[in-house]
């Protein structure tokens, strides 16, 4: 028996045509809805006590100071601090200049221990150590330094400094405090679910 191929009839193709219509219309509410989703809320700035939501284009200029006395000068002391730079920059090459800097600002300086590469909280760092004198007194630096970002994403140069004043130089004792310090540091990073307040607040 001679098959013929089967005819579409006139309704089929009306159907097959409200199909197409249909998942046309679909995909273009589906674009539309991705369109109207609203961008997600900015991330929050941490300070030690409370988080709030930076305005673009304000710096932040702090550092975190911490000494072992109230009044007049601490025989060691650590500062944490921060400066935007490049996108693009290189720790190694950033460090460096740094390093220039140091040697034209610093009175007597002596490099106890050149700049050489280390980790610090999983992440490639460099360490230096050097003497100095500060209106004739000597002055014992550590410094750690990295490559981290802030809430917003600027990058950022870190550095951590621990100072002795200790005329003969940072004691052992000094030297456990600072890197009881660096050992134990963890990095926030945006959207880790640990510095989250209220399901918003993002640490730097």
């Amino acid at each position: 028996m001679e098959m013929y191929p089967k005819r579409t009839s006139m309704y089929d193709r009306i159907s097959e045509k409200r199909i197409r219509e249909q998942q046309r219309q679909e995909e273009e509410r589906l674009a539309q809805e991705a369109l109207e989703v609203p961008p997600p809320p900015p991330e929050r700035f941490l300070t030690n006590e409370l988080s709030f939501i930076r305005p673009v284009g304000f710096k932040d200029k702090t550092f975190h100071v911490f000494t072992l006395t109230d009044i007049g000068p601490s025989p060691m002391s650590v500062v944490v601090g921060r400066s935007a730079v490049e996108g693009d920059a290189d720790l190694e090459t950033v460090a460096q200049q740094l390093l220039k800097e140091l040697g034209k600002s610093l009175s007597h300086l002596q490099w106890v221990e050149p700049l050489f590469p280390t980790q610090i909280a999983g992440v490639e760092a460099r360490q230096v150590e050097f003497k100095w004198r500060q209106q004739g007194q000597p002055v014992h630096q550590l410094q750690v330094i990295f490559l981290h970002h802030d809430e917003q994403q600027q990058p950022l140069l870190m550095q951590i400094t621990g100072t002795s004043n200790n005329a003969k130089g940072m004691t052992p004792e000094e030297r456990a405090a600072f890197f009881s310090i660096i050992d134990t540091l963890e990095l926030r990073r945006v959207g880790d679910p640990e510095d989250k307040g209220n399901g918003e607040a993002v640490a730097v």
